[in-house]
């Protein structure tokens, strides 16, 4: 008997499979870590487009909440590098950036201003950098705004904003905390100020404090900094990249600390070429570069003005905005109604939204912004106590205004000549011009209504460096020479003599300070770095011994109404003012020339051999090169309207 014993089936070995699966899984691996390493690269004009769309041909397509502002020296710049990013490395955001992200920090952090924060963009850029996809419109519009919160931050440190003896009604930051913006042969530089030194130093320090950024240690041990940072080497350095652009996490927020001492290097916007090496002086006022605006203001563009705003009080459409609270970005209230027909009208607001919305959206945001800058207001976008009084000026008292400012005008030439300069006195501003484009722009001090500046055409006769001071009757008795009896040797140590009548100085004696009294001698203050007049004069011939100038209080430039003088013009960048008038003239005038006779105590005058004509004007209304309407208190009130004068 037999048994059928079927073979047994032979089983295939699964090591093949094992193996090419291995082979598989190895080579994907391999792709993707090597795909990690690989850092993507920014094509060089990517950006372009976008930034020269925003910056120069359609500035409302600005597509960001916050708003710029300092769009003027934003767009210099970006001119300037061609319209590339400034603050990225590829799609990662460079050093410096996670440096200046640092800074800013720091300065809020020390500054119970909430206007510190929305200036320097910190809410956007906290936003941004957590849940920002990765995208080039984005990546441009986060450049733009990290530049723009440099020079914000820049010119409150140069001019004090953030210096904690400033007034009470301005921002306060501890000495610790602040870190001036200098310039040097390389480019900008935040200059650590330590809380035991007068005066800024540069140093070295090993912690970046790049790790920081709104309160987030990013070396904390709790986040995977991997996430944020790539590695690179350079020059056997190895260094973190700065964050990576698009990324999104959850953090552990902690207390706020920061490294009193780092070195702050900032973009290379401008070099000093053959201007020597080494720190700039204190004075804060940057490079020339020059502006290239049209000037307009003519008396044409003020009546077709005038006959818009008569045809708008005809119309019965304007009404003024109802009592209420202050509203900005994201209010709902009755009155963002009211508030966006009342911009329509005015010609500030020309969005395609609902117009009986009661949302305050963008599109009215940046309808505030526009009305505010024609208004010399700070453009925040908040309808505050300011804003609503510019807002409830009517129609009819606005075409008042119109009409005593072509007056004015017409009281000047038609054509104001080939260079001039412009010192607007309610608008407190000065303007270089020449063939009809504004040059060189800034802001100045005028005189108090109790010392007013006089309307005055006239010319630069001489500009004077390290000028003296020769004090005004009036100015001696009442201020000088009571300071000079308390405190003679105070008063000797700042440059002040007694001047005989031939000429020789005299020390603060009580008998000479006597017959200064009795109008038998002159007092005057030697040039140099006390004087009152500051570096530079520029004398302009006149009745009135009017003359622009320097000054030692910068913080005054950071304010909105600037009328503090004797009477005289104070120059926010009387270097810059000297370093284009005298271009022409013959002889060595280049910065680095001006900076040296800016120094010491020597005095050196200039005559100036081009007539370059000089109008000190008295405008509350004007049209600029664009087609904008423009409108200033009456400061002094020569326009017979109480309502246009809040002071």
């Amino acid at each position: 008997m037999s048994y059928f014993i079927p073979e047994r089936r032979k089983r295939k070995s699964p090591l093949p499979l094992i193996f090419l699966g291995s082979l598989c899984v190895f080579a994907l691996y391999y792709a993707f870590t090597a795909n990690q390493k690989t850092v993507p690269v920014l094509p060089e004009n990517a950006v372009r487009p976008h930034l020269v769309n925003w910056l120069e041909d359609n500035p409302d397509a600005w597509p960001a909440q916050d708003p710029i502002f300092n769009p003027v020296a934003v767009r210099r710049i970006y001119r300037r590098t061609d319209y590339r990013l400034l603050w990225f490395d590829n799609y990662s955001l460079s050093d410096t950036a996670n440096d200046l992200l640092k800074q800013l920090t720091a300065s809020s952090s020390g500054n119970p201003s909430s206007m510190v924060d929305y200036r320097y963009h910190l809410g956007y850029f906290d936003r941004t950098l957590r849940d920002t996809p990765q995208r080039l419109q984005m990546a441009a519009v986060l450049d733009v705004l990290l530049t723009d919160a440099f020079i914000s931050y820049a010119q409150d440190t140069q001019l004090d904003k953030l210096n904690p003896s400033a007034p009470k009604h301005q921002p306060r930051l501890r000495r610790k905390d602040m870190t001036p913006v200098n310039l040097t042969d390389g480019g900008f530089m935040m200059a650590s100020a330590r809380a035991d030194s007068e005066t800024p130093t540069l140093f070295a320090a090993n912690d970046n404090g790049r790790q920081y950024f709104r309160g987030y240690n990013r070396s904390s041990q709790s986040v995977d900094r991997s996430r944020y940072y790539t590695q690179r080497s350079s020059q056997g350095q190895t260094y973190s990249n700065g964050s990576r652009y698009g990324t999104s996490h959850s953090a552990r927020y902690s207390t706020r600390s920061y490294p009193q001492t780092y070195p702050r290097v900032m973009p290379r916007f401008r070099s000093l070429q053959d201007e020597g090496s080494g720190l700039a002086p204190r004075h804060g006022e940057g490079l020339l570069i020059e502006e290239n605006t049209p000037f307009g203001s003519d008396a044409q563009a003020l009546r077709e003005e005038l006959a818009r705003y008569r045809n708008m009080a005809a119309s019965g459409r304007w009404r003024p905005l109802p009592a209420g609270p202050a509203m900005t970005i994201g209010a709902k209230h009755n009155n963002v109604i009211h508030l966006r027909n009342m911009l329509a009208v005015y010609g500030d607001y020309y969005g395609y939204g609902d117009m009986n919305s009661k949302k305050f959206d963008q599109s009215l945001h940046q309808a505030v912004v526009r009305f505010q800058i024609r208004h010399g207001l700070k453009p925040d976008g908040i309808v505050g106590k300011q804003t609503r009084e510019r807002l409830n000026i009517s129609p009819t008292a606005r075409a008042h205004i119109i009409e005593a400012n072509i007056r004015r005008r017409e009281k000047l030439p038609a054509n104001l000549g080939e260079r001039f300069i412009q010192v607007n006195v309610p608008g407190y501003t000065l303007n270089y011009v020449e063939r009809d484009r504004i040059k060189l722009s800034m802001n100045v001090v005028v005189g108090k209504k109790i010392h007013q500046t006089p309307e005055i055409n006239t010319r630069v006769a001489r500009v004077v460096f390290n000028p003296t001071w020769t004090v005004p009757r009036s100015i001696l008795v009442k201020e000088i020479l009571p300071k000079a009896r308390a405190n003679p040797h105070g008063m000797e140590n700042m440059g002040y003599r007694v001047v005989n009548g031939s000429g020789e100085y005299l020390p603060l004696t009580s008998q000479n300070l006597g017959r200064a009294a009795a109008g038998g001698f002159l007092m005057r203050q030697k040039g140099g770095e006390q004087n009152i007049l500051g570096r530079i004069k520029f004398e302009i011939p006149n009745s009135d011994d009017i003359y622009l100038h320097d000054t030692r209080a910068k913080s005054l430039f950071g304010l909105t109404d600037r009328d503090y003088s004797h009477g005289c013009v104070r120059l926010a960048k009387p270097r810059q003012l000297a370093e284009i008038l005298l271009r022409d003239e013959p002889g060595d005038w280049s910065r680095y020339r001006i900076e040296q006779l800016t120094t010491g105590d020597e005095t050196t005058e200039v005559r100036m051999s081009q007539n370059v004509k000089v109008y000190l004007t008295y405008w509350t209304a004007w049209v600029d090169g664009q087609g904008r309407m423009h409108f200033r208190p009456d400061i002094y009130g020569k326009d017979g309207l109480a309502v246009n004068q809040f002071q």
